[in-house]
């Protein structure tokens, strides 16, 4: 049972900015500028730990269609990080906020496991990632049938291992449901980012029964090339979704090795909101614009100092 790994999950302590500073940027950040995301972990059928993911609705103008855990934006200044991936994973999935209620009428509860640092998102968002765990420990079938998905958010409710995410693969292990893993060390803005992908298949077999019988709301998927490649509909996990994943399965397979190892991008956040002025509400600056579209010849150094950026280039390109 994959549960004892729980443990270190709930050992990481995260290390923030430079590793002199015990506490997140994110509660700092204007509330525009404040999100969370809801890793919910769960035990399969061969007591693997499996991660809830989402397809999010093509009526959303931001990442339609993509691949994602549930989650998005602070609403309040008072609202925690938990608060706000619950009340969206409420909102997204329909799993109440209310661990009270979930007890009484389901049976189950979510234990919140840890909180991740935070990542920059390519909109120039900080977002935390927060693990809970769903224990079945009270329930009489171990399933959720209160799973409602909101057509506005999202399209499609499914689960796949968390281990398959692990990246460098280890030797040893044969992959259980994912199809391929790549990965690319790139730049945005001139510092070093991972660009990972994880393909897994729409049809699974070892999906658990209270997640397949969920309708899916998406329209026809267009084909992809790893459709053609592997001769069945799939589904992309990559962008952030995917280093969140990552990185989590390597603290929760990895062990105490991987405590110290840098998670997220809590040192960037913190120079472009305190050193380059950015990431100050709405609207978003000039250049946020340009480096959300990716556009060529922008970059980081146009908003922070030639040693502030070395800094990070240095720091960011050990990962």
């Amino acid at each position: 049972m994959e549960s004892k790994y729980l443990t270190n999950i709930a050992k990481y302590s995260p290390v923030y900015h430079g590793s002199q500073i015990q506490t997140s940027i994110w509660p700092q950040l204007p509330l525009a500028r404040r999100a969370s995301v809801m890793v919910l972990l769960f035990l399969g059928k061969m007591g693997e730990l499996r991660v809830i993911l989402t397809r999010r609705s093509k009526k959303l103008r931001a990442f339609s269609g993509h691949i994602s855990l549930p989650g998005g934006k602070a609403d309040t200044l008072d609202e925690t990080e938990w608060d706000v991936a619950r009340r969206e994973t409420e909102e997204e999935i329909g799993i109440s906020a209310d661990d009270d209620y979930l007890k009484s009428h389901s049976g189950f509860t979510i234990h919140k496991i840890n909180t991740l640092p935070a990542y920059l998102s390519r909109t120039f968002l900080g977002v935390r990632p927060c693990v809970g765990f769903i224990d079945f420990h009270h329930a009489s079938n171990k399933a959720i049938s209160s799973i409602l998905l909101n057509p506005g958010e999202s399209s499609a409710i499914f689960s796949v291992p968390l281990k398959d995410f692990l990246q460098p693969k280890p030797r040893r292990y044969e992959l259980k449901e994912c199809l391929k893993q790549s990965y690319i060390k790139t730049k945005w803005g001139g510092i070093p980012w991972n660009l990972r992908s994880f393909i897994f298949p729409i049809h699974n077999p070892h999906e658990v029964p209270w997640l397949e019988s969920i309708q899916d709301l998406s329209s026809e998927e267009d084909e992809t090339e790893q459709d053609m490649e592997f001769g069945e509909k799939t589904r992309n996990v990559w962008g952030l979704t995917a280093n969140i994943l990552r990185d989590l399965a390597m603290l929760t397979y990895g062990g105490a090795k991987h405590f110290h190892e840098l998670v997220g991008e809590e040192d960037l956040i913190h120079s472009l909101a305190t050193v380059g002025k950015q990431m100050q509400g709405r609207p978003r600056s000039e250049f946020e614009k340009t480096m959300t579209n990716n556009r060529r010849g922008v970059g980081f150094d146009q908003v922070l100092p030639d040693h502030e950026v070395q800094r990070l280039k240095t720091l960011y390109s050990v990962i």
